[in-house]
């Protein structure tokens, strides 16, 4: 019963502290604050003071656990008056608060590195089951209370920018900002800049929509863009699974792009990432086959539901289903012979040596084929370019918000 009533005292202290009086809180934390005191100076402090001070806390401890609170106050300032003769007890607020925010940095930076890593979806090419940053063209930007519900609800920004003198459109330049946030700078030829928070193809679609080039003339006063901006998922990754099981096929992996140069080659606007997330659609050893709308994986038809959805093209995947690699791009032998791509009437072929696990090959596609640079363009990922399994889509609420499939 003690330790029940240990454990539920240890609760309201914790989690519902600000609900605790006054005199409770504080006769805690001073309890607190002389422990980590005697932990970090219990090597040069007297054995007997260090005794003293262990009594005193014990006796704290029980006038907690028995609610006194006139001997908490006691102990309390009796602990105060301590410690006050000690050296170096009284440390200055901001070498506290330095020393947290470290805590909190390393704590943050192990997570991110050794655990779960959160990853910002670019580009549409894994549409519908995820989203990327798209933009919209609009008629006209909506109230400030609107914008505000977009932006919460949908992570959506509007941008209305208007020319303010004669100028063309010069080029696109695509960069990354806080590690997360993809955004496009677009040049005019009088060096004024605009930045759009998207990637550049999506930027480039707007205007070739709209004004049926990539580089149209404005005048002055003319709208340059007038558009809402959808926010990519933000998803987590799990980087300790596949240290503990195989990928699978079928899942949604995020990968590591250094070192397969036939992203850097035949990306396009996509090679500036470091990531990427794609289906995982071939496992090493297998054979891949594209007989549009479906993949045959080792001859027959994926059975994969996560793949047959694609596949199946119902709403909302009512695409194309899978498509192999068009002619109009043509493929040159980056790691194998071309006939071993996924263009028409070609296969790819995982490789699965014994001898060097890391050099096990996997297939990534993304299940917005039409728009996706994937493996049938730049060829296989290698086992040590995996960093894991996406698991969970954390912002904004759109409605696959959730486990990722």
């Amino acid at each position: 019963m003690s330790f029940l009533k240990a454990f539920c005292f240890y609760l309201l202290d914790t989690c519902f502290a600000w609900f605790t009086p006054k005199w409770r809180r504080e006769a805690r934390l001073m309890g607190k604050a002389v422990r980590k005191y005697v932990n970090y100076n219990s090597d040069r402090l007297d054995p007997a003071k260090v005794a003293e001070l262990d009594e005193l806390l014990l006796a704290l401890k029980k006038a907690l656990l028995a609610w006194n609170k006139e001997e908490c106050i006691r102990l309390g300032n009796l602990l105060r008056v301590q410690t006050e003769v000690l050296p170096g007890a009284r440390r200055p607020g901001w070498v506290e608060c330095v020393e947290s925010i470290f805590v909190i940095l390393l704590v943050f930076l192990g997570v991110r590195t050794y655990f779960v890593q959160p990853f910002r979806i670019p580009t549409g090419s894994m549409q519908p089951s995820l989203n990327g940053i798209c933009v919209h063209p609009v008629d006209e930007v909506p109230s400030l209370p609107v914008r505000m519900a977009h932006a919460v609800a949908y992570g959506s920004s509007y941008l209305d920018e208007k020319a303010d003198a004669p100028k063309t459109i010069t080029g696109y330049e695509q960069q990354t900002k806080y590690l997360l946030f993809t955004e496009t700078v677009v040049t005019f030829d009088d060096r004024s800049k605009i930045t759009v928070p998207s990637a550049m193809g999506a930027v480039r679609d707007y205007f070739q929509t709209r004004f049926q080039t990539e580089t149209p003339r404005f005048e002055a006063g003319d709208t340059i863009i007038r558009a809402r901006v959808d926010a990519g998922d933000l998803v987590l990754v799990n980087r300790m699974a596949y240290h503990f099981r195989k990928p699978e096929r079928g899942e949604t992996f995020v990968f590591d792009t250094r070192g397969i140069k036939g992203i850097a080659e035949h990306s396009g606007d996509q090679a500036n990432g470091s990531h990427y997330i794609k289906r995982l659609c071939g496992l090493p050893g297998d054979s891949l086959t594209i007989e549009s709308p479906r993949l045959l994986v080792n001859g027959k038809v994926a059975d994969e539901w996560t793949i047959r959805r694609v596949m199946d093209r119902e709403a909302p995947y009512n695409s194309h289903g899978y498509e192999p690699c068009p002619p109009a791009r043509p493929v040159p032998p980056l790691f194998r012979t071309p006939e071993q791509y996924l263009g028409e009437g070609q296969t790819l072929v995982l490789a699965n040596p014994a001898s060097d696990p890391n050099r096990r090959e996997y297939a990534a596609l993304g299940d917005n084929t039409v728009n996706s640079l994937d493996s049938r363009y730049w060829g296989p990922v290698r086992q040590y370019n995996l960093v894991g399994p996406a698991m969970f889509s954390l912002w904004p609420f759109t409605w696959h918000w959730g486990v990722i499939h």
